[in-house]
């Protein structure tokens, strides 16, 4: 009671000086004991997925489950019958092999499987079906189907899907991390001491990683390993993956009003811009452009797929005129030209010969369909797939066409850049997707510029922004990779070895934004804030219109302004739009197992469950003695979206407002007339790293 009464009165307090108090956009939900139960259900379906099924009651539903007499329970007969065609002819994708979507028979079989879950009439026929394509679909097809399936699918709304990186640990961890941890699950916890990169904890194995020392890393991204190979990074691009199919059917993105165009545009340009932030923090010049003729930067993973088999690598100075890459290379520039005289004449032409105006906003998803190539591009045989073109040509990856499986599917070996989980790891990508921004950047172009009245709210005035000091350090970070291991002969008996993975993690301390404001009536309106560089890599000064690009959006609220003045006060820590940590399917089940024993609530989080930011990469590293960047504030006025109700599980906490994503910064800023603009406001402040001792982690630059 003491808590709730000092919760009041903080408010009151709060409000009686003039602070605001950010509301939620949309608010954490209670899950009833029905989806608790589905979700102990589902998450055990992803526990080792490289074995077979293990209880009792697993085998019996798949032993007895027969397809045609259940076939009624599905919507779509059609993809049942496929997928019994498949089953019999035995040409489905063969268990541990690589699995990417790329490859036709593949996807085809990813599709059919998940309109046969998708279409199941109950949560019954789904779970059944759920757990007999366990045991049947390649690990990587089955845990990718069930994930998207589960994100879309009515009758499991509010289950969590578990954090990729504990599902597939072999795409976070190079195989001297799991051949380690493999001898220490046969040899037992008494074998830690023959190991020094090990150590207990609890009853924890816990072995020590730092991929920026390791040899065999490339020399110029080795000191941005801890930001390309963090997990958090590369599971939200994997959860993005999840979210936006690129196969999925248009019945079910008309359904949830899904445009997937402006956001994934919008996201690769956030990505890029992060990236960039941090390369200037370690003395980095700009993002390489791709060329037609070399990638002077190669890239050696170490990963293994969950076959053990090593991804491909890409020698220094990977040369693209050679003869295995040449007619690749002319079909991608080909591709290219034809997307830039779009853009440059105003139109698409459709299949049927139709020209689709590409002069308005609402054509930025025209601009995503035609780049992906995805099954929504209006002409996918004359403007191709380049993103995933390049990502083949880069990857250097390895696709034999003289061994199938039946005659049927081809054996593939996926790259980095290939696999959603894991392409952030290679810098090649953030050249990849610099690449995508600019052809974004050369649509916006064509577009109306910004006028003052476009973007200034007259009635809102910012006076002031005060920022906390910024201050970023690194700090170990603990990641259970126990789901690669295999069972032994005693683990029925004895509880199976759980191994930890401590790596470097980029951090930084919490801080406050104080936004004084003046407005002259009551209003609801949207604030963001936004991280810039001051300088380039050269130092030099970056014109705001040429600048706008490079911002990250760190934040966006929706606030109640009083008349009058006030102050916006803000903490880094309740931001919405980051995530702190993804649970563990461990916690998951414990926690949820709890809730259904009577003991507290589990709350799920819709605003940023999928498609929040990891809270430790919301700034970039800085410097010892301090780095300028600036930090852009805007306020606009709130209006309701007309498109998403947010109750999706794949709800992005960035669609709750009726505005382009970015919006100001998706336009070109104007350094003559930005004075102009009462309710924007930039500040330039100093990021300073402190460095931790215990924690070595080599930069390009220090001071």
């Amino acid at each position: 009671m003491a808590r709730v009464v000092l919760g009041v009165l903080a408010i009151l307090v709060a409000q009686a000086l003039g602070e605001v108090i950010p509301k939620s956009v949309v608010p954490p939900k209670v899950v009833d004991n029905v989806i608790l139960q589905r979700q102990i259900e589902l998450s055990n379906l992803f526990n080792r997925i490289g074995d077979p099924v293990q209880s009792l009651e697993l085998k019996s539903i798949v032993e007895s489950f027969d397809w045609e007499k259940n076939i009624e329970h599905y919507s779509n007969v059609t993809a049942v019958k496929e997928f019994i065609y498949l089953l019999e002819h035995d040409i489905l994708q063969p268990r541990w092999f690589s699995f990417s979507l790329s490859e036709p028979a593949v996807r085809r079989e990813a599709e059919i499987a998940f309109n046969l879950l998708y279409s199941a009439k109950d949560y019954s026929s789904f779970y059944k079906a759920a757990v007999y394509l366990r045991q049947h679909l390649n690990e990587a097809i089955f845990v990718y189907v069930l994930s998207v399936a589960i994100l879309y699918h009515p009758e499991t709304q509010g289950v969590v899907v578990p954090p990729v990186y504990e599902i597939f640990p072999s795409y976070f961890h190079n195989a001297e991390i799991i051949n380690l941890a493999n001898k220490i699950n046969v040899h037992g916890k008494e074998s830690v001491k023959n190991y020094p990169q090990s150590y207990m904890w609890d009853e924890n194995v816990v072995i020590r990683w730092n991929e920026t020392v390791w040899p065999y890393a490339g020399q110029e991204s080795a000191p941005m390993s801890y930001f390309m190979n963090d997990y958090s990074l590369n599971a939200i691009i994997y959860n993005n993956h999840l979210r936006q199919p690129f196969w999925l059917d248009e019945s079910i993105v008309s359904q949830h009003k899904l445009n997937w165009g402006a956001y994934n545009l919008f996201f690769y340009k956030q990505i890029v811009s992060r990236y960039y932030l941090e390369r200037l923090s370690n003395g980095l010049g700009e993002i390489p452009l791709l060329n037609w003729d070399v990638v002077e930067e190669g890239y050696s993973s170490g990963l293994v797929h969950y076959n053990g088999v090593p991804l491909p690598i890409r020698p220094d100075y990977y040369q693209l005129n050679q003869p295995k890459l040449l007619e690749s290379v002319e079909q991608l520039k080909i591709y290219e030209r034809r997307i830039r005289e779009a853009i440059q004449l105003g139109y698409v032409i459709g299949e049927n010969g139709d020209k689709i105006d590409l002069r308005r906003p609402e054509a930025v998803d025209v601009i995503w369909n035609i780049i992906e190539g995805n099954d929504y591009s209006p002409n996918l045989g004359y403007y191709g797939s380049i993103l995933s073109s390049w990502k083949k040509l880069l990857g250097n990856s390895i696709v034999s066409r003289k061994m199938w499986w039946k005659g049927y599917v081809p054996l593939v070996m996926s790259s980095v850049l290939e696999i959603p989980c894991a392409e952030a790891r290679d810098p090649a990508v953030y050249m990849i997707w610099k690449r995508i921004v600019n052809l974004y950047d050369l649509w916006v172009s064509y577009l109306p510029k910004y006028r003052v009245e476009d973007l200034a709210v007259p009635d809102v005035q910012i006076q002031k922004v005060e920022v906390d000091k910024l201050v970023t350090y690194f700090e170990q970070s603990y990641v259970n990779i126990s789901n690669v291991l295999p069972y032994n002969v005693v683990e029925s008996k004895v509880s199976p070895v759980s191994v930890l993975v401590q790596r470097p993690q980029l951090n930084n301390k919490v801080f406050k934004v104080r936004v004084n404001v003046k407005s002259d009536v009551s209003k609801k309106v949207v604030v963001k804030f936004f991280v810039g560089p001051k300088y380039d890599s050269k130092g030099l000064e970056i014109p705001l219109q040429e600048n706008s690009q490079n911002f990250f959006q760190i934040d966006q609220f929706i606030y109640e302004l009083p008349a009058g003045e006030c102050v916006i006060k803000r903490e880094s820590s309740s931001n919405s739009y980051m995530i702190d940590q993804w649970l563990s399917n461990s916690e998951i089940v414990s926690k949820v197992s709890n809730v259904l024993r009577g003991n507290g609530q589990w709350v799920v989080d819709v605003n940023n469950f999928y498609s929040g930011f990891p809270r430790h990469l919301m700034l970039p590293k800085g410097r010892i003695g301090g780095m300028p960047f600036q930090f852009l504030v805007f306020i606009s006025d709130y209006k309701p979206y007309n498109g998403f109700s947010g109750s999706w599980s794949g709800a992005s906490p960035m669609r709750a407002v009726y505005e382009p994503y970015g919006y100001p910064l998706n336009r070109p800023l104007n350094d003559m007339w930005i004075h102009k603009l009462p309710n924007l406001h930039i500040k330039e402040v100093q990021i300073y790293h402190k460095p931790t001792p215990e924690i070595v982690v080599p930069n390009a630059i220090w001071f």
